[in-house]
């Protein structure tokens, strides 16, 4: 009786302890049998991702093989105003009201440049010519002018696309000026100033 009971303990104790060891593991294959399924669906995912960051790459260095670099930039034209606007304040030297201007129009001479090129135009003025102006020609939305000393020299107002307003005066060689500066500025801005060229092509 006691063999048959010793030999009952020890089997429920097997029982309890396989139990025991059937709770553990089966949470563990399932984590692993999860764990590889999610890797195998990871797996295509990050293939995928690593064919897009090549193509991005292929992508990226094409543009950057297809872009044009910007032409060089190339001076039109630099220099003074013209030297007709001094003429009428050195006639009006002679009086004492005539010296004012006719130092005013000497520095203009001395310290104002005109830059044309075919990005931009650039004026350097002021004491010294310490002031400097530059505008682009696509913010230039309207452009007038009138004729100054017989059509040797210009003045232009330049309208810019933020309502400001550039005035330009006595422009040497206006009309060759003027016609490359219209060139260069937009469609609309040549409909807007009633563009017609000032120089006639040659026969």
């Amino acid at each position: 009786v006691d063999a048959h009971a010793a030999k009952s303990k020890m089997s429920g104790t097997r029982k309890l302890a396989y139990a025991a060891l059937v709770a553990l593991c089966v949470p563990a294959a399932g984590a692993a049998a999860g764990a590889v399924r999610f890797a195998g669906a990871r797996a295509p995912a990050l293939r995928v991702s690593r064919l897009a960051a090549s193509s991005l790459v292929c992508m990226v260095a094409k543009s950057k093989e297809e872009v044009a670099p910007p032409p060089p930039e190339v001076i039109f034209f630099e220099g003074p105003p013209s030297w007709t606007e001094a003429v009428v304040p050195g006639i009006s030297i002679i009086t004492v009201l005539g010296i004012i201007p006719f130092a005013a129009a000497i520095s203009r001479q001395v310290w104002t440049r005109y830059k044309i090129t075919n990005r931009r135009l650039s004026i350097q003025s002021g004491w010294g010519g310490n002031d400097l102006v530059e505008i682009v020609y696509r913010d230039v939305t309207k452009v007038n002018f009138i004729y100054r000393f017989g059509g040797l020299a210009g003045d232009m107002v330049m309208q810019l696309s933020d309502g400001a307003k550039l005035e330009i005066r006595s422009m040497p060689d206006f009309e060759k000026n003027y016609d490359y500066m219209m060139a260069q500025v937009s469609e609309a801005c040549r409909e807007n100033s009633d563009f017609k060229p000032l120089v006639k092509a040659e026969q």
